[in-house]
């Protein structure tokens, strides 16, 4: 069993869906909210089976909070980084000899629901470290808190603040920065139109992400003739578009996340415009075209992300998301990471403490062969700022007829990648004091 800690209390119907690993790590709860595996809001206990491990001291079994989103805007991507994490957690308690415990919370996309669940997740439910939430503003709230208390987190935004003025002495991050994607691309932009129209969503992390692709690109030779801010979420892209076809732009650049990117796509095509523009996609993740059509990723002509799978390896990772039902992507790839690094390093620390973890994971060169063979390249945690050091990739359409729909969808192709060393930023340049 595991062993107590100062936030283990004893559970008297909590707002998680409970996995133990052990017994149900292939089983998947529906739903939208918090709860049991059934998706309700109720709440049941769920033990742990107390495996054992090499270590003489030190826990021996987990509890790990994964925060994703099961309703809101993001919804359609929660699943992944659940799925990520459960097998993460297959393969750790088959190598280390360990148990792992997850509990799943809703974030809704919103910062203060998503910070009373984890306060929720530590004092009453008595998670050791937690993972996730993919939106940005939600990771910082959350990540703040956790780190205030001394819980160990691993978020999943892309918001250079993450890394930088937001910075926490127990937050890491595993999705590549603002910064990691937009050098990825902007000298491919500036080579492949030399006039830019941006259309960011208006809030922390859009903003950030046009500042730097109008610095980049720039510094390339490209120019950009106007950068437009649009609502978050919005429903309607028209006089955006409009704005775009009377500019004297010949490349579209889209800093817009989920389900937006997918409409604008969709407006753009039935307005014509992709046939006049070369078309960017910023932290262009595979689901968002899934949910449109082939058509519309053959449109992209260049765009940007941490983890693709049209990479030379990963096929059995790739197979086992594709075993759930589900095509594998970045979020996929980054919930594995997270769950293989955190729990590694409390093992090596002997302790689930946030502190003690923090110790393993600073300036750590990840050895994990399984996470190697999933994210390849030179992988590490930057001791500065707490971000992943690993490789991006340029990726762009393939034609509709070399789109792959089975066992899974991939319909990206790779152009080129780059080392994560090559696109971060200077530790100076971060802005990050821990």
């Amino acid at each position: 069993m595991r062993s107590p800690t100062r936030r283990k209390v004893l559970k008297t119907g909590g707002a998680a869906s409970v996995i133990a690993m052990s017994g149900l790590a292939g089983c998947s709860g529906g739903g939208g909210g918090d709860g049991d595996n059934s998706g309700g809001d109720g709440g049941g206990d769920s033990g742990t089976t107390g495996g054992s491990t090499s270590q003489d001291t030190g826990p021996n079994s987990f509890h790990v909070g994964v925060f994703n989103p099961q309703s809101g805007p993001f919804a359609p991507w929660g699943p992944a980084l659940r799925t990520g994490a459960e097998l993460a957690a297959e393969d750790l308690e088959s190598e280390l000899g360990v148990d792992i415990e997850i509990s799943t919370y809703d974030t809704e996309v919103n910062p203060s629901a998503s910070l009373e669940r984890m306060k929720r997740a530590v004092t009453a439910d008595g998670i050791d470290f937690a993972q996730g939430a993919l939106s940005s503003a939600v990771c910082t709230k959350i990540g703040t808190w956790a780190s205030d208390n001394g819980v160990s987190y691993i978020a999943d935004g892309a918001s250079d603040t993450l890394t930088g003025s937001s910075c926490q002495p127990h937050m890491f991050s595993t999705y590549s920065s603002n910064t990691m994607l937009v050098k990825s691309i902007g000298a491919r932009m500036a080579d492949i139109a030399d006039k830019w129209y941006l259309l960011y969503s208006d809030y922390i992390w859009g903003q950030n992400a046009q500042e730097l692709y109008i610095e980049e690109i720039e510094a390339n030779g490209g120019t950009v003739v106007e950068s437009e801010a649009t609502p978050f979420p919005n429903d309607d892209y028209t006089s955006y578009l409009n704005n775009v076809a009377n500019s004297d732009a010949t490349g579209l650049g889209l800093v817009l996340p989920a389900l937006d990117k997918r409409l604008a796509m969709k407006q753009l095509r039935n307005k014509g415009m992709h046939e006049n523009f070369k078309l960017m996609g910023h932290q262009a993740e595979d689901i968002a075209f899934w949910g449109l059509s082939q058509e519309s990723a053959a449109m992209m002509d260049i765009a940007s992300t941490g983890w693709t799978n049209a990479i030379d390896s990963a096929e059995e990772f790739k197979m086992r998301v594709a075993d759930r039902d589900q095509n594998p992507y970045v979020r996929h790839a980054n919930a594995y990471i997270a769950m293989d690094q955190q729990v590694r390093a409390a093992v090596r620390a002997g302790s689930t403490d946030g502190e003690a973890i923090r110790g393993e994971l600073e300036g750590h060169t990840v050895e994990s062969e399984k996470a190697l063979s999933i994210m390849p390249g030179d992988l590490e945690w930057r001791a500065c700022d707490h971000q992943l050091v690993h490789p991006t990739w340029a990726i762009s359409g393939r034609s509709m007829d070399d789109m792959q729909t089975d066992p899974y969808n991939a319909w990206f192709q790779v152009e080129g990648s780059s080392a994560g060393k090559d696109v971060m930023r200077s530790c100076d340049a971060t802005g990050c004091s821990l």
